[in-house]
């Protein structure tokens, strides 16, 4: 991933980086990795997300402006012999507010002997900012999984209208509805419930290439499905997102554990026992890229050397939200009542 140079500060992938205290680790350098490596991982981000904005972000709670075209176009029908086309058509342009109000900081140090007394070829640095990508990663897409679970909620005030999960308290209204299929009864009542999902999508005039992302719960039904066609069948590797399996009716399958509720082993929070309830009560996600904004604005990273110790130390802080703009392209999948 590219990194530039500009009046000061670097930048990479849409993300202000600042350029820390000089030192033996070079903070604008780790911050691209710190970007590559979360992107590397993300799933619903990568799928549903788009990281388009405009504004300046300088502090948390700062809005971002997300520029989002109305469909203007009218067909006018047919014009007879010296008739009129009628009034022309104009671009409406307008820009979707969303607030940047959560993320996370880290820091961790290595020492020089343990470097030297480490495997060549291994470094330790890199993979302590590779594991803090993969963490950053999970809480971007449960963000995402949160942010459209939401947005099929109905609010209260304002009937028709989904939840917006990136305004304050995640109770004010979306500017739209996030539809939901639930799942029916008889052997192939999943596979109805993923047609019927597409067939909203259809009525909606989405566009976009789709995807559906699946829990881990429902991984074993789509497998037994003879509609499914296993990617592994094709004869290679196709180059995807991480847990992609297949895919039902041309549309990819995606597996990811930030869908449905998930609770850690024994209670154990562990890199294999996650627990969240990010997408709690839903089963199947189908959306098109670009129906979510996920966006990174800000990473401030700087190195220092801790007094009385061998070690170089990094510290960081890294802002992100999500907040979904095109609800007409999503559809939640929901268990039985």
């Amino acid at each position: 991933m590219a990194t530039t140079f500009t009046n000061g500060t670097y930048k990479d992938g849409g993300a202000r980086l600042t350029n820390g205290t000089a030192g033996v680790f070079v903070p604008e350098l780790w911050s691209a990795q710190l970007l590559t490596d979360t992107e590397d991982q993300l799933v619903l981000g990568n799928l549903f997300a788009s990281n388009t904005f405009e504004g300046e972000f300088k502090r948390e709670g700062d809005t971002l402006r997300i520029p989002h075209f109305i469909d203007t176009v009218q067909d006018k029908g047919v014009v007879p012999a010296y008739g009129s086309i009628g009034s022309a058509d104009k671009a409406e342009l307008e820009y979707i507010k969303m607030q940047v109000a959560k993320g996370s900081s880290f820091n961790f140090e290595v020492d020089s002997l343990h470097q030297l007394q480490t495997k060549q070829g291994i470094n330790l640095m890199t993979e302590l900012v590779r594991q803090r990508g993969r963490k950053t990663a999970l809480a971007l897409d449960a963000l995402v999984a949160t942010a459209i679970v939401q947005g099929s909620l109905e609010t209260v005030a304002d009937s028709g209208l989904g939840k917006d999960a990136n305004s304050d308290g995640g109770t004010a209204a979306l500017h739209g509805l996030v539809e939901s299929v639930v799942l029916g009864t008889g052997t192939q009542a999943r596979y109805n419930q993923f047609v019927d999902m597409l067939a909203l999508l259809d009525d909606a005039n989405s566009e976009g290439e789709r995807f559906l992302v699946i829990g881990t719960a429902v991984r074993s039904e789509i497998l037994k499905m003879k509609e499914f066609i296993d990617a592994s069948h094709w004869g290679g590797a196709p180059i995807m997102v991480t847990g992609f399996v297949g895919s039902i009716l041309g549309v990819p399958v995606v597996v990811s554990n930030m869908v449905g509720e998930r609770v850690a082993r024994k209670g154990k929070q562990s890199q294999f026992g996650l627990t969240h309830t990010a997408a709690t009560g839903v089963d199947m996600i189908l959306g098109t890229k670009g129906s979510v904004a996920a966006v990174i604005p800000n990473i401030d990273m700087e190195t220092y050397r801790p007094e009385a110790k061998f070690t170089d130390a990094i510290k960081a802080r890294v802002h992100y939200d999500a907040k979904v703009i095109a609800p007409h392209e999503l559809v939640v999948g929901l268990p039985l009542p």
